[in-house]
C-alpha cells in the first residue's frame, strides 16, 4: 500500500482503496492512450484472482464501477476527442459518472462546465481525484440536489440499470442535446437520437477474460450537427 500524505485529495485516493472490497486491490494512475486522459483504476496483485462463491457474490453486490473504465464510457470518451466541437463552450452533465470519463473528457475537449452525478457517493470521489489527475474541474450534484441548467446530457452503460431509467428519461426531455454510448444491442428509448459511431474498446481492468472486447454505439441528439463520417 502506499504511504499517503495529508492532502484532501490523497485522503479521498486512500477512502476509495479502502472501498474497493477485494484482497490485495489498489488504484493505480493509468494513461488511456485512445482517449488522451488518465483515471485511478483498480488493480490487482493477480488478475487471475480466485474467490469462493461467496466472496464473488459479495463482490458483484458491492461492485466498485467508480474504479473501472467501462467499455462505453471508454467509447464516448473517445467519440468526444475526436469530435470537440460538440463540447466547446457547453454546459454538461455526465449522469451516471462512474469514473467520471466522460466528463474528464468533455471538460478537457472545452466544456464550460461539467457537473457529475451518481447514486454512490464513492463515485464523486472518484470523479473528483480523477479530475484533479486530469488539472480540470467537475461540479458533483449530490443526490437530493436539483438538477443543473444545462444543455447537452452525456450517459454511458446506465441502460442495463433498472433505477437510471426514469431520471435518464426525465433528463433526456429536459435537455435538449445528449450523447449515448451503450454496448451493442442495448439500444436507448430515446427521441430524436440516432447512431452516430460504432467503436470497438474494452473494459479496464480486464480481470480474467471480462470485457475484453466489446462493440460500442455512440448516440446522438445534437441540434445543428453537421453530419458525421
Amino acid at each position: 500500500m502506499p504511504a499517503w500524505d495529508d492532502s484532501p485529495n490523497a485522503r479521498q485516493l486512500q477512502h476509495l482503496e479502502q472501498a474497493l472490497g477485494l484482497p490485495q486491490a489498489g488504484l493505480t494512475r493509468q494513461w488511456l492512450d485512445d482517449e488522451l486522459l488518465a483515471l485511478w483504476l483498480m488493480t490487482l496483485e493477480n488478475p487471475e484472482l480466485q474467490m469462493d462463491a461467496a466472496a464473488i457474490g459479495r463482490f458483484w453486490q458491492t461492485l466498485p464501477y467508480w474504479a473501472f473504465a467501462w467499455a462505453g464510457g471508454r467509447g464516448l470518451a473517445r467519440f468526444i476527442q475526436q469530435n470537440p466541437q460538440h463540447l466547446v463552450g457547453r454546459r454538461v452533465l455526465d449522469f451516471g459518472c462512474g469514473s467520471a470519463i466522460a466528463g474528464v473528457a468533455a471538460a478537457i475537449a472545452g466544456a464550460d462546465a461539467v457537473y457529475v452525478c451518481d447514486l454512490d457517493p464513492n463515485a464523486l470521489q472518484a470523479a473528483a481525484v480523477n479530475a484533479a489527475l486530469n488539472g480540470i474541474e467537475l461540479i458533483p450534484v449530490r443526490s437530493g440536489e436539483p438538477w443543473p441548467e444545462v444543455d447537452l446530457l452525456l450517459a454511458a452503460d446506465v441502460l442495463y440499470d433498472n433505477s437510471s431509467h426514469d431520471p435518464l428519461a426525465e433528463l433526456t426531455r429536459r435537455i435538449p442535446e445528449l450523447l449515448l454510448a451503450e454496448t451493442r444491442g442495448m439500444t436507448p428509448a430515446v427521441a430524436g437520437i440516432r447512431c452516430l459511431e460504432t467503436l470497438e474498446t474494452s473494459t479496464l481492468p480486464a480481470i480474467g477474460d471480462f470485457d475484453q472486447a466489446v462493440t460500442v454505439d455512440v448516440y446522438g441528439r445534437l441540434h445543428g450537427a453537421p453530419a458525421l463520417n
